[in-house]
């Protein structure tokens, strides 16, 4: 997964030039984004006030743990064979940042397989000795799915549909995670291994259709202190 974000130009003379670190830091004054291309089929430029913030950015690929200032942001998506200046595919004004906050911005496909961009606001607060918190969001082109881990289901039902979330603190170890419809114990998207350390706070996002394939995408995140 690709973690650097290049070259990130605010508006005006505000030159952010901000490369990632890994994990994004929720304990400092800026406000942290991590950015998931959720969109299959697909490799994107992706600019930020009119600025090439991250190029060729590849489905499935995940920049994670960039430090912003506080403030409103226009986001626009190209081809990768475009400039900021070229058609969008997707664009988002005003997305609005707010400082000590984290948040994760998902190009992805909405259950009718539309393209849009979905801006989430992450949990990071402490977690107890030991555990790990866990977060899973379903950004796919899919009806409602199950969620497995180990074997045993942990979400089930018919309401884990597009754009709906579920969080959970467990201990830290691996899990083995799949995606399956309801009703059934076939994966649609994994099996996938997910190590999760103590004291971290993890998104899992399943994004995809059901022409060019399913992921899953994994956003790190520590959390603060209080």
């Amino acid at each position: 997964m690709r973690k650097t974000m290049i070259g990130l130009v605010a508006v005006g003379a505000l030159g952010l030039g901000l490369v990632s670190t890994g994990p994004a830091d929720a304990r400092t004054g800026d406000a942290t984004l991590n950015v998931v291309h959720g969109i299959p089929g697909v490799t994107v430029n992706v600019c930020v006030n009119g600025q090439d913030a991250i190029p060729d950015f590849q489905p499935g690929d995940v920049v994670s743990g960039v430090e912003l200032p506080e403030g409103s942001y226009d986001v626009k998506i190209v081809a990768a064979s475009d400039a900021c200046a070229g058609a969008a595919i997707l664009e988002a004004d005003g997305v609005n940042l707010t400082a000590g906050k984290s948040y994760t911005a998902v190009a992805n496909l909405n259950a009718d397989g539309t393209p849009n961009i979905k801006l989430f606001t992450n949990n990071v607060k402490p977690v107890r000795a030991g555990k790990a918190r866990l977060v899973i969001r379903h950004t796919a082109e899919a009806p409602a799915v199950n969620v497995w881990a180990n074997g045993a289901v942990l979400i089930g039902g018919d309401d884990f549909v597009w754009g709906a979330s579920r969080g959970f603190v467990v201990p830290k170890g691996s899990y083995k995670a799949k995606v399956t419809l309801p009703g059934q114990s076939k994966a649609v998207i994994g099996p996938a291994t997910l190590t999760l350390k103590p004291g971290s706070a993890y998104q899992v996002y399943a994004w995809g259709d059901g022409t060019d394939g399913y992921g899953l995408a994994v956003v790190a995140t520590r959390v603060g202190t209080k």
